[in-house]
């Protein structure tokens, strides 16, 4: 095993991993956040109302009349700020490479993050053409071709930056301090899920549906890809599965409420939180058995102390 037991000692405590992600956050906000401060500011000029930015800020951007392709652009550019930020600022601070961070050596699995983009992104598409032949009336098709180019070509473009750099800071970076600091994979699992659930309180899904189904499902899909994460052995696998995830709720499926307002193909006409979380669970587990036939994981690995290599002199603050 490489990903938690190659993490670098420089600087590995608690304080410099807040400090990363801490001045990562003010370099998105400033940075990432001007094309959609750009977007306010103009539309508030437009219509003379200042409430026109707290709506956008809502995304209640059909309220506010800003094309969705374009508040979905600005708002991945902020993400993929905060992704550069962050594997700039490891660097510097910590000597911990993009590649060490991904999976503890040298070079990028790629083929594994496709096989996860692939693995998910056809379950769900198998999922959806399932209900569109049981359940036909409950979609709303919607096909705008000058609106639906632009989609896939942003949604392709920016998605996985944004998917990564989720991917990035919790199952990647924020993983290996917390195996450093208890040399225990379940406690690795369980904070970095529920963190990743957490970090996503702010959805407007959680207003629309409920905060505890909500929740439930946002840390069972930071379960799932935390287990991806730890029994293969790197984040390349989460990787393609977090961006198929996104890319599908982005060009095929919205629903009301959704944190992705896209003009998708399809809308759905009444959600359950609970029947989609029921969905979350069962395509993850359908998803790591078909990981585990094909890279043969050992589930054991999790019950297995992580030994750091790295850690022979004493520890550089």
């Amino acid at each position: 095993m490489n990903h938690l037991e190659n993490t670098t000692p420089k600087r590995n405590r608690w304080y410099w991993y807040l400090l990363v992600f801490g001045l990562s956050f003010i370099i998105a906000n400033i940075i990432g956040s001007i094309p959609l401060m750009a977007i306010m500011f103009a539309k508030t000029m437009q219509s003379g109302d200042p409430n026109i930015a707290v709506a956008i800020s809502k995304g209640d951007i059909a309220a506010a009349g800003v094309d969705s392709n374009l508040y979905l652009a600005s708002m991945m550019f902020v993400f993929v700020i905060f992704l550069f930020s962050m594997i700039l600022l490891v660097r510097k601070i910590q000597g911990r490479t993009w590649p060490q961070v991904v999976n503890g050596t040298s070079r990028v699995r790629w083929r594994h993050a496709l096989a996860g983009f692939a693995v998910w992104g056809g379950l769900n598409v198998l999922l959806l053409a399932a209900s569109l032949l049981i359940c036909p009336e409950d979609y709303e098709f919607r096909f705008d071709a000058s609106q639906f180019v632009w989609l896939v070509i942003i949604s392709v473009v920016m998605i996985p930056l944004q998917t990564t750099c989720e991917e990035y800071g919790f199952r990647g970076y924020l993983a290996q301090g917390i195996g450093a600091w208890t040399r225990n994979r379940w406690v690795v699992l369980v904070i970095t899920s529920v963190a990743f659930g957490l970090m996503h309180s702010a959805n407007p899904e959680v207003e629309e549906y409920g905060y505890g189904i909500m929740m439930a499902q946002y840390i069972t899909m930071g379960v799932i890809l935390g287990l991806v994460t730890l029994l293969d052995d790197g984040i390349e696998i989460a990787m393609g599965i977090h961006a198929a995830n996104n890319i599908f709720a982005s060009v095929f499926l919205t629903f009301k409420g959704s944190v992705l307002p896209t003009a998708a193909l399809f809308m759905a006409k009444d959600t359950d939180p609970v029947t989609d979380f029921i969905s979350v669970v069962v395509l993850g587990a359908v998803a790591i058995v078909i990981f585990a036939r094909i890279y043969r994981w050992r589930f054991g690995v999790m019950n297995e102390r992580i030994v750091l290599r790295n850690y022979g002199s004493p520890q550089a603050e």
